[in-house]
């Protein structure tokens, strides 16, 4: 199954960036930046921003920073994921006649049903940006299958 076919129809998500090593917190990285330049991302390009905290969909970035000396570029790795509630097929399938609200809750799950990431080296401002590149991936691939117009 493509990815984006995960995106169709999703109302929005919720936005939750991971926190920060305390050594990366002392280097500049600043949590609450990042959430900003994601949700403005995501808003810019149409994507509605839920406030809703503990809900489902949820687009998780997780930036892990290996500090190493004051001035010195940083070695990172950047992960984005989108998190939603999915069906196991198998507990469906598995015999029972109909589809009860009780079938289907206990034949659920979180998954991640997209996600990307990158890694690379440089200052806080290029982590900034490669963030705000892959989080313009997901927004793309989310307008892909949700089209402003409705024509998918």
């Amino acid at each position: 199954m493509d990815m984006r076919s995960s995106l169709k129809t999703l109302p929005g998500v919720r936005v939750t960036v991971e926190r920060f090593r305390s050594a990366a917190e002392e280097a500049g990285f600043d949590k609450q930046v990042f959430q900003t330049d994601v949700e403005l991302k995501l808003r810019m390009a149409g994507v509605r921003v839920l406030e809703t905290k503990g809900t489902l969909p949820l687009l998780y970035v997780n930036v892990n920073v290996l500090h190493r000396k004051a001035g010195e570029m940083e070695a990172f790795h950047i992960t984005v994921e989108l998190i939603q509630e999915a069906i196991i097929r198998s507990q469906l399938c598995s015999g029972r006649e109909g589809l009860s609200e009780d079938a289907l809750a206990n034949s659920t799950m979180d998954a991640t049903t997209w996600s990307i990431g990158a890694t690379g080296f440089g200052a806080v401002a290029d982590v900034r940006n490669t963030v705000k590149d892959l989080v313009d991936k997901f927004a793309n691939d989310w307008l892909a299958v949700n089209p402003r117009n409705g024509t998918a």
